[in-house]
């Protein structure tokens, strides 16, 4: 790179060469320019990266790097139903600009002259007035039509162009702020082209140091998946500026989504993706995805503020493509009903807007799925339309059918493309789960269910699917999210068992904390849980119903096996599942101290496999225990399919009970962490699992977890693989 003198400012000797690991970076004088390199094209692609070190925020958004005359626009709040933040005039000038936001975090301007693009996330995810060096930057991909965002060496958003030309413009080079707020720049390089991601990431680690590397992106363990879809209502901000965003943001932690399909994002979306440490991209002002798993490409079919999508990588040999959907809001069914619009007269109306719509949309995505046809795909959005799998003859009688059976048009025309309604899967019946979104806010206006999660391609399950439309402190949205819980089968029939003797929630502090022990299962993500020591509605844990508490706070199926009444309530185990539940029970054991019994549940994994998973507590002395043990060999004598034997069985390896179980019984090796108990100081083999696969299965591995507080009993995990 060259540099010019400009009137007023310094000239730079500046060459395109990468500092070698951990320099020091070199402050140049400002204010300064530099020249743009000859083989850089600013309406082609290009990356554009700087170093810049603030002591204090400032208060008049200075430019710290720009192409354009930023700081000649006046100062603006463009907070408004679909917009946010600070900004300057001189935004939508054609060219770039770097500069920052009052909160000391770095934002982002593109124009051409005509549209802008800006990016305002907040300092607590994004900053760089703190005394410290820090890179900024961004990459623009003219192929791909978007504009990758860094900070610290991590892609921090992708933002659609949204039809943003050449950054080209007066200025001939990139002007470098003046020197206020102990500001200092540094390391300026323009180069030609679309830098990776990873070798952003890389060249700022050899230049930072390994102490400053970027967290690695999140790699799918398997876990069902769980998708939002949530128009948040003019960027969540209706219910405060920035109390309505917090809330989103606790609603998405608090159910714990992996993938949001957003609408109205409007302005809230690096403040909601920075808080939660999801990637990002912006299809436009409208719609976003914001995903827990790296975001790889993009899709940008039909109308930006329509739809769009994203291909999310889950692991390195998978990935699933999924896409945010708005369409028309016009015509209201309220007003129609209203007038006395037959069935056929609403759904010809919808057919009009909506309708259109969707056919446009299909038109495009069909052909572009059909490139890869193997891909899992999602489409989830506010589709502002009913559902023919509501509407139906049984269930006209509803108060908000006012009698009319509806062939909606846009949801016709999903099934006929080949998706799945995941709600109305999960949830068959119109009547009993109306799964109303519309709308928490306007109580007044007409209810129905008109935002989906929809699922395409044979390697779905659909686990569950809720409407969520409570917060504590008020919903921030007129519309409830819909969460669908999917299992994704992704070609290995595997089961993730755990087992784990919680104490009714005491742990090692004798304190009864039923969130701890939660705490500890949903860091495991397991497929089903056998729990031993498990309180139903007893005085000492509070007439609690833990199962039932656990199985809401986890969101898997709970089954209770009591042996006996205690403490004004019962005492037993339990099985929680994620995956479907064919048929369970409880088979009473020859009591000893107390009694006894096994809980068994047969589960079907995603490929149509089934497992039983069973739970013990065996207990009292060897020969109670020997007879225990008996009796649940002899429960399962007659089962043919793989079976996973899991508890507190109160015998060390090479005990009598335990060497009941030897062929065609597999006690799978803990390695060398194999204590169980006490969880605090283990020294005690007396928790396992045990596995009996008549060669259909094989163990993929094994773990004793260090959970030293939560309970007494560590816990273990075991992953199973059928192979035939």
């Amino acid at each position: 790179m060259f540099t010019i003198a400009r009137a007023g400012l310094a000239l730079l000797a500046f060459v395109s060469v990468f500092v070698p690991a951990r320099a020091q970076v070199e402050p140049v004088e400002i204010p300064a320019a530099v020249r743009l390199p000859q083989d850089v094209d600013l309406a082609a692609g290009f990356t554009f990266r700087v170093c810049v070190r603030m002591d204090r925020a400032p208060e008049d958004l200075p430019a710290l790097a720009a192409n354009k005359a930023w700081e000649s626009g006046e100062v603006v709040d463009y907070t408004t139903n679909q917009s946010f933040g600070l900004g300057r005039a001189s935004g939508v000038e054609p060219g770039f600009a770097i500069s920052v936001l009052p909160d000391g975090a770095w934002t982002w301007n593109a124009g051409d002259g005509t549209r802008r693009i800006d990016h305002r996330p907040e300092a607590a995810d994004q900053g760089i007035a703190d005394g410290r060096w820090h890179e900024v930057g961004f990459a623009i991909d003219r192929e791909r039509g978007v504009a990758h965002l860094y900070h610290d060496g991590r892609r921090v958003a992708l933002h659609d162009l949204q039809g943003v030309g050449s950054l080209s413009s007066a200025e001939k080079g990139i002007l470098l702020g003046a020197g206020s707020h102990g500001l200092a720049i540094g390391d300026v390089r323009i180069e030609r082209g679309t830098i990776p991601p990873a070798t952003i990431t890389a060249q700022f680690v050899e230049r930072f140091g390994e102490s400053r590397r970027p967290a690695a992106p999140v790699v799918w363990d398997g876990r069902p998946l769980r998708v939002l879809v949530w128009n948040i209502w003019h960027g969540g901000r209706r219910k405060g500026r920035d109390e309505g965003v917090r809330r989103v943001v606790e609603v998405i932690e608090d159910c714990r989504a992996d993938l949001v399909l957003m609408q109205e994002t409007y302005g809230s979306g690096p403040r909601i993706s920075g808080r939660l440490g999801f990637d990002y991209f912006l299809r436009s002002s409208n719609l976003a995805i914001l995903s827990r798993f790296p975001i790889e490409g993009v899709h940008r079919l039909y109308q930006g503020f329509r739809f769009g999508g994203a291909t999310i990588r889950l692991r390195p040999d998978l990935s699933i493509q999924a896409y945010s959907l708005w369409i028309n809001h016009l015509p209201s069914v309220q007003d129609q009903l209203a007038a006395g619009a037959t069935g056929a007269e609403l759904a010809s109306a919808d057919s009009e807007t909506r309708g259109r719509e969707i056919d446009g949309i299909l038109a495009e995505l069909l052909p572009h799925l059909a490139t890869a046809p193997d891909v899992p795909v999602i489409v989830a959005g506010d589709f502002n339309s009913g559902s023919h799998l509501d509407w139906t003859a049984e269930a006209a009688h509803l108060p908000n059918h006012r009698g009319r059976v509806v062939a909606w048009p846009v949801s016709l025309a999903m099934e006929r493309a080949g998706f799945v309604d995941t709600y109305r899967a999960a949830h068959p019946d119109p009547i009993e789960f109306p799964g109303t979104t519309w709308s928490p806010e306007f109580t007044e206006s007409h209810p129905d269910r008109i935002d989906y999660v929809y699922v395409r391609g044979d390697r779905w399950s659909v686990l569950d699917s809720a409407v969520l439309a409570e917060h504590e402190r008020g919903w921030p949205s007129d519309h409830a999210a819909v969460l669908s819980t999917l299992r994704l089968n992704d070609g290995r029939e595997r089961i993730k068992v755990m087992s784990y003797n919680i104490k009714h929630g005491q742990g090692n502090d004798g304190v009864i904390d039923l969130e701890r022990a939660a705490a500890v299962i949903e860091a495991v993500a397991p497929d089903v849980v056998t729990l031993q020591e498990v309180d139903e509605r007893c005085e000492r844990s509070g007439r609690v119903d833990q199962v039932a508490w656990l199985g809401a706070r986890l969101g898997m199926e709970p089954l209770f096996g009591p042996f006996m009444d205690y403490d004004g309530g019962r005492y037993g185990m339990a099985i929680l599942s994620r995956l479907p539940v064919v048929s369970s029970r409880n088979v009473v054991l020859p009591p000893g101290a107390e009694p006894r019994s096994a809980l068994t549940a047969r589960v079907r994994l995603a490929g149509g496999g089934e497992v039983v998973v069973v739970g013990i507590h065996l207990y009292a002395t060897e020969e109670e225990r020997l007879a225990q043990a008996r009796a649940v060999l002899g429960a399962l004598a007659d089962e043919e399919a793989p079976v996973i034997l899991a508890g507190d069985f109160n015998s060390e390896p090479g005990s009598p009970v335990m060497r009941l179980f030897g062929e065609p019984w597999t006690d799978p090796d803990k390695g060398g962490d194999r204590f169980t108990f006490p969880s605090d100081g283990p020294a005690r083999e007396i928790d396992y699992i045990l596995v009996r696969t008549p060669g259909v299965a094989r163990v993929v591995g094994m773990d004793v977890l260090d959970a030293p507080v939560a309970s007494d009993h560590r816990p273990l995990v075991l992953e199973l693989e059928l192979v035939e």
